[in-house]
C-alpha cells in the first residue's frame, strides 16, 4: 500500500510514467535472511545442490530495458518529498506494541535454542554431519565458512547437500519450528491484551491506508 501512495504522489508531481524504482521491484532476495540454512538446519535439497550457502543470484535486467521514470535533481527532490509525505500520512502503530513483538520474538528464539529437545536434535545433526565428512557443531554458523567465497564451489554444494540430508534425517527443522511455535503460543496467551491492542492499531492503520488509496490522495503535489 505504501508503494501505491508513493506512485500516486510521483504521478501528481508530473512523472506520469513512474511505477516504482528498482528498490521496489520484485526480485529474488539477496541477503542471509533469504537463505534456507539456519539454526534449524538446511531446508531444500534442490536449493542445496544449486546455490549452496550463497544467496540466490539477482535477476539481471534484459538489455535495452526501460530506464527509470526520471532522473536529475528535480526527480530526486520529488522522490524524497513523496516518501516524506507518504510516511507522514501513513503514520505508524503505537511503538510499545511493535517493541513488545520484537522482544517476544527474540525471547522465543533464545528459549528455542536452549530447549533440550532442540539441543538433542542439534547434537544428532552434528553427528550426522561428522559421518558425512563435515565437522560441524552449530547449523547456524556452519555456512559461514563458505560464504566468504564470491562464488559457489563444488565443496560448498557438497556441504549444503549433506546439511540438507542431515536436517531431514534428524528432523531438526521439524523439531526446531515445533518448539518455537510452542513458546510463541505461550507468549501470545500471556500477553494477549497488549497484543490485541497492537493488532487493533495495525487494523486502524490499514483502514487509513485503504481510505487514502480509495481517495487517490497521497498528499499535495511537491
Amino acid at each position: 500500500m505504501r508503494n501505491a501512495l508513493v506512485v500516486s504522489c510521483m504521478r501528481r508531481a508530473g512523472y506520469a510514467g513512474f511505477s516504482g524504482d528498482g528498490l521496489q521491484q520484485a526480485r529474488p532476495p539477496d541477503n542471509a535472511t533469504a537463505l534456507p540454512a539456519g539454526a534449524w538446519g538446511y531446508l531444500g535439497a534442490e536449493a542445496a545442490g544449486v546455490q549452496g550457502f550463497h544467496a540466490p543470484a539477482r535477476t539481471v535486467p534484459p538489455a535495452g530495458a526501460a530506464p527509470a521514470a526520471g532522473a536529475g535533481e528535480a526527480y530526486d527532490a520529488a522522490r524524497v518529498d513523496c516518501d516524506r509525505q507518504t510516511a507522514e500520512r501513513i503514520g505508524s502503530p503505537p511503538g510499545p506494541g511493535a517493541e513488545l513483538i520484537g522482544r517476544l520474538f527474540a525471547d522465543s528464539m533464545a528459549a528455542t535454542g536452549r530447549d533440550g529437545r532442540v539441543t538433542a536434535a542439534t547434537a544428532e545433526w552434528a553427528g550426522c554431519m561428522t559421518a558425512a565428512g563435515f565437522q560441524a557443531d552449530d547449523p547456524a554458523t556452519f555456512p559461514d565458512r563458505f560464504r566468504a567465497s564470491p562464488q559457489t564451489t563444488p565443496a560448498e554444494l557438497a556441504a549444503a547437500r549433506a546439511d540438507a540430508d542431515c536436517t531431514t534425517r534428524t528432523n531438526l527443522a521439524g523439531i526446531w519450528f515445533t518448539v518455537l511455535a510452542g513458546y510463541q503460543r505461550q507468549q501470545i496467551d500471556r500477553n494477549a491484551p497488549a497484543l490485541e491492542s497492537h493488532r487493533e492499531a495495525v487494523r486502524a492503520q490499514d483502514a487509513r491506508l485503504t481510505r487514502l488509496l480509495t481517495e487517490g490522495d497521497a498528499g499535495p503535489t511537491p
